[in-house]
């Protein structure tokens, strides 16, 4: 695999949630961009950084969500995946083709979610 080319934007809320993430997509041999635990960095780093795919927590905490980041992601056309405890239907700002992960997620749910959404990414 040569995924270590690949850099994967993680925004999460929960703190520990995203260091498990990290540790998870490092462990897989990806390069993690964030992780983001408050919308404003993460709407920073979804307008700024090379970003390959990203996994999107929904709620943020607060009121607040990651519509505005997905919103970015979409204008640069960065594949992205919601994680949450969410049902799909529940996502109001979610398009008809973007995939959903419900929490909480395994090595090999976020490795075969990645393999579809980065077509180039090798087995």
């Amino acid at each position: 695999m040569t995924s270590d080319t690949h850099r994967i934007f993680i925004v999460e809320d929960e703190v520990v949630v995203a260091f498990e993430m990290t540790d998870m997509l490092e462990d897989l041999g990806f390069e993690v961009v964030g992780p983001s635990v408050h919308v404003e960095d993460a709407k920073r780093l979804a307008d700024e950084a090379k970003i390959d795919a990203a996994f999107l927590d929904v709620n943020m905490g607060a009121g607040k969500t990651s519509k505005p980041v997905a919103e970015i992601l979409r204008d640069r056309d960065i594949p992205f995946v919601f994680i949450t405890a969410y049902s799909a239907d529940q996502i109001s700002f979610k398009t008809s083709d973007e995939k959903v992960l419900s929490k909480p997620v395994t090595s090999s749910q976020v490795l075969s979610t990645l393999r579809k959404v980065l077509p180039d990414l090798e087995e």
